[in-house]
């Protein structure tokens, strides 16, 4: 008799703490939406392919070389669109490759890269932030990049590290100087492959899925905006393109798509015969 008592007392309690067990699975948080920014660097030196650029969503940032030809028809169409908008700033490279006669160089002063700062914004109204274009020597240089921190902060402006190089120190400087600084996490188009472009868009994606936020960078060629054409029409669900500036400005992102939940079993049987497993339709039954 005690036996069969305990036994029922014990698939009771069993029964109890299942029940308990399902609810809290049922009411888990909504599963986060990864979160992924694009910057287009090199913008102002193109008609078609700038044009192309400025089609695309406007959460798709520019970043503007200063004296480019057109710079600062390139910023007025992009602030119109209400699309957040950088300086792409040469910057002295570690090879002797060619570079634009308006950039930073190892040894400049301090008053030096602040009328440079001073000029390029003249060049390009409207920027929020600032990376870097090429910079592979400038910015692996701690008294550079802490003259060049120094003035975007009197300026009020963001920077992105475009990471050229492993051995950047431009994003540390950054934010010891107390500037808000992000770093690209993946290059869209090293390889202007079409085949390539579009393993980087998926590699971009698995990126932000794992880490929660993915920061690209591209460029405006053909391959490039194809690729950007198609797929950013039809992201995946828990994926939500974003401005960069939101980053930089801690903005709360609300997705306009709902997110799904995440169940780890499978739905209950209906509590009426024939008791049919019912599938869900984002978290709620159908």
């Amino acid at each position: 008799m005690r036996k069969q008592i305990y036994k029922r007392l014990n698939f009771t309690i069993f029964l109890q703490i299942t029940l308990i067990l399902h609810i809290l699975v049922l009411f888990s948080p909504l599963a986060e939406a990864g979160k992924i920014a694009i910057v287009i660097d090199d913008v102002g030196y193109r008609v078609k392919e700038d044009r192309e650029i400025l089609s695309l969503p406007k959460e798709v940032s520019v970043a503007i070389i200063p004296f480019s030809p057109y710079a600062t028809e390139r910023a007025k169409e992009a602030y119109a669109q209400k699309r957040d908008i950088l300086i792409h700033l040469p910057m002295q490279p570690k090879s002797k490759q060619l570079i634009e006669a308006n950039s930073v160089k190892i040894g400049d002063s301090e008053e030096k890269i602040r009328k440079l700062i001073d000029s390029s914004r003249g060049q390009v109204p409207y920027a929020i932030g600032l990376n870097n274009h090429m910079g592979s020597g400038a910015t692996s240089d701690p008294a550079t990049m802490q003259y060049l921190m120094t003035v975007l902060k009197e300026q009020s402006l963001f920077f992105l590290d475009s990471k050229t190089i492993g051995s950047s120190v431009a994003a540390k400087t950054a934010r010891q100087v107390g500037i808000n600084t992000l770093e690209r996490d993946i290059f869209l188009d090293d390889s202007d492959l079409l085949s390539d472009v579009q393993k980087q868009f998926s590699q971009a994606i698995q990126y932000a899925r794992k880490n929660g936020l993915a920061i690209v960078i591209g460029h405006p060629r053909k391959n490039t905006i194809s690729v950007l054409k198609q797929h950013l029409t039809q992201l995946p669900k828990d994926i939500e393109l974003i401005g960069v500036g939101a980053l930089w400005r801690n903005e709360k992102v609300v997705p306009e798509k709902p997110f799904i939940m995440l169940f780890e079993q499978e739905p209950a049987l209906t509590s009426v015969p024939p008791y049919e497993s019912v599938p869900l339709l984002r978290g709620i039954p159908k």
